[in-house]
């Protein structure tokens, strides 16, 4: 028994890190695909798999100084930064947009129902109050009110 429930919870990690790689893969190989693009502007050769130390020597044979380095650097992240700057946009605009929507669907229905219950219970408190308040006797009412005037 006990051997079954420990099967089946490894199993469920299991899947469950393979939904997570199956998310996560194509994101991965994205950021490999702009990462080669960035180190060929560089100057580095990126078509067959090199150490980093041959990488890091073939960028500074091609940027002698870091003046250049850094030019190359800026117009090889140029698109690399404005497409980051738009996703992040984007996914900003569209967790705003399903908040906005689960609030409206979710949240404002509990805070009404909640705000309509302490409202009602507050009209039956002071009715109570009303109710257990000593009646004072017309005649002393009237007195008041002559007074006042």
């Amino acid at each position: 028994m006990i051997r079954d429930s420990i099967k089946t919870r490894f199993e469920s990690v299991q899947a469950a890190g393979k939904r997570f790689e199956d998310q996560l893969r194509p994101q991965l190989d994205k950021a490999s695909v702009e990462l080669k693009k960035v180190l060929a502007s560089l100057g580095a050769d990126v078509s067959e798999p090199r150490s980093l130390s041959e990488v890091v020597s073939q960028i500074r044979s091609k940027n002698p100084t870091f003046r250049e380095l850094t030019l190359r650097l800026d117009v090889a992240t140029y698109d690399l930064r404005k497409k980051l700057w738009w996703d992040a946009n984007m996914m900003t605009a569209y967790f705003t947009d399903k908040a906005g929507k689960t609030y409206e669907a979710e949240v404002k229905p509990k805070l009404t129902e909640a705000r309509n219950r302490a409202e009602s219970e507050a009209r039956r408190l002071l009715e109570q109050v009303r109710e257990l308040a000593p009646r004072r006797p017309a005649r002393e009412q009237a007195d008041e009110a002559a007074k006042q005037d």
